[in-house]
């Protein structure tokens, strides 16, 4: 480990990270967001930045109020599956139909109108080597790499596909049995898409195959993975199904949410931004407290930096929705400051420093290593991504961020990280992130931070905006 006497110590970062995480479930629009947003920008004032704004913007705040399942006389533990439907407060009752997968195929023949569907959650696994056959540059020196490979508990394409068919042919719900995550914990906030704004995309639909928006929003709910399976052999015993009854309430209502944006002027109107998200499902040390943690850091730094040693503006944005919506806070930003993303050179995005665990019969354990991160980058043409590439991996050796490879933002992944409405409007971007299995899960706890970490990201990412800083805009922006 390498670390930066100019940065901010690891210390003092973890205590920012857990000051952000101690507000708890932060919600866009709820109280314990409002808290994680005045913290921050009481922050940027404390570094001595003048131009602070906390931008306002409306969204749809979708909330669970109770959630329940009973088959037959048994309740079985379960959650919520965010931004789905709700029922009133008598749930849905219907006879409960295993569909394995549920694939296109799997509903071929079956009648599932009034039923509950019960079907397996898939995490596909990703392993390390295939996204470095993909990458710019892998830094790996202790070669730990070559055997890892993680579900990811953040994609679950054929869940939706099952609930695109089951919602189709009026299926009364859906359950869905979180059968590859590594615990039996069903408490998985996953916050993509969902029924409060219409928010699946076309090129997401296009992804899963498809055919069209989902044709309504019937409410969902998810179940460990043991639990799931004691549930199919019940069903399987008794070679059908079994009477079930689901409850989902809850309502959706208007709600106001902020970006905080802290402007620290250059000699230039060119512009870095540099940035991460301030909500989260839980405590979520990682997710993303840690994320906001290392942009005040990298904010300090630059605001003890006089302005004769900084040509361009940096600003420093922390955005109010990402649970609410794939990167909703980032287009809405974009949208709102046409005077900033007009000399915008790059988009700065750091999140989840995240340590590695493995879970052991339902106990996660430390590995000893960080999570392995993806840094995705795009600039304005191959050779503004080249330099960019360049910059980050001198960066990387120089500072041991171990474990860290740099992917071209036109992965089959896309851009999956809050950079994605910058990536999408063309904007270059650096987007550093890893996904560890627990990221949406409670026990993202201060634990779950890889803590000899923080000072090396900061000083690393400090490093390649120094370099970015003096160099032409167009040699990033390609124009």
């Amino acid at each position: 480990m390498n670390l930066a006497s100019d940065v901010v110590s690891n210390e003092e970062i973890l205590g920012w990270i857990e000051k952000v995480a101690s507000f708890g479930y932060r919600r866009p629009g709820t109280l314990a967001d409002s808290k994680a947003e005045e913290y921050i920008a009481k922050k940027f004032e404390d570094f001595g930045l003048s131009d602070i704004e906390k931008q306002p913007y409306r969204i749809l705040k979708w909330e669970a109020r109770d959630w329940r399942l009973t088959v037959g006389e048994n309740e079985i533990p379960c959650f919520h599956t965010p931004n789905t439907g709700f029922t009133d407060e008598n749930g849905v009752e219907g006879e409960m139909v295993y569909l394995g997968d549920g694939t296109a195929k799997d509903f071929e023949g079956k009648n599932v109108e009034g039923k509950i569907v019960l079907m397996n959650v898939r995490f596909p696994l990703l392993p390390a080597s295939l996204l470095e056959k993909m990458a710019f540059f892998v830094w790996d020196p202790k070669e730990t790499l070559k055997n890892f490979a993680h579900p990811t508990a953040w994609i679950y394409p054929n869940w939706w596909i099952a609930y695109w068919h089951a919602c189709k042919q009026k299926a009364a719900g859906i359950v869905g049995i979180l059968a590859d995550y590594p615990t039996n914990e069903n408490r998985i906030y996953i916050p993509y898409f969902g029924p409060l704004n219409q928010e699946m995309p076309d090129w997401y639909l296009n992804r899963l195959g498809l055919p069209g928006k989902i044709p309504g929003w019937i409410p969902g709910l998810w179940i460990g993975r043991r639990d799931g399976e004691e549930l199919v052999k019940k069903i399987q015993d008794v070679k059908g199904s079994l009477k079930a009854n689901l409850i989902l309430t809850g309502e959706v209502e208007p709600a106001t949410t902020h970006n905080i944006v802290a402007v620290l002027p250059g000699q230039t109107k060119d512009t870095i931004v540099v940035h991460s998200h301030h909500d989260g499902p839980w405590n979520s040390a990682v997710e993303d407290a840690s994320g906001v943690a290392e942009v005040l850091a990298v904010a300090e730094h630059f605001a003890k930096t006089p302005l004769s040693e900084r040509e361009k503006t940096l600003v420093f944005l922390s955005t109010g929705t990402h649970f609410g919506g794939p990167a909703r806070g980032d287009s809405t930003f974009i949208e709102n400051n046409p005077d900033i993303v007009r000399k915008l050179v790059i988009d700065v995005c750091i999140e989840h420093i995240a340590q590695d665990f493995d879970a052991e019969q339902e106990e996660w354990v430390d590995t000893g290593l960080p999570e392995p991160r993806g840094v995705f980058t795009k600039g304005g043409n191959e050779e503004a991504t080249s330099t960019l590439v360049y910059n980050l991996a001198v960066e990387a050796e120089k500072y041991n961020l171990e474990r860290l490879i740099i992917l071209p933002g036109t992965t089959p992944l896309g851009v999956p990280t809050d950079a994605m409405a910058f990536f999408r409007a063309g904007y270059p971007i650096y987007s550093c992130i890893s996904g560890p299995e627990y990221l949406f899960d409670p026990c993202d706890t201060l634990d779950k931070v890889a803590v000899d970490q923080l000072n090396p990201v900061a000083a690393a990412f400090i490093g390649a905006i120094k370099k970015i800083d003096k160099v032409d805009p167009s040699k990033i922006r390609g124009h």
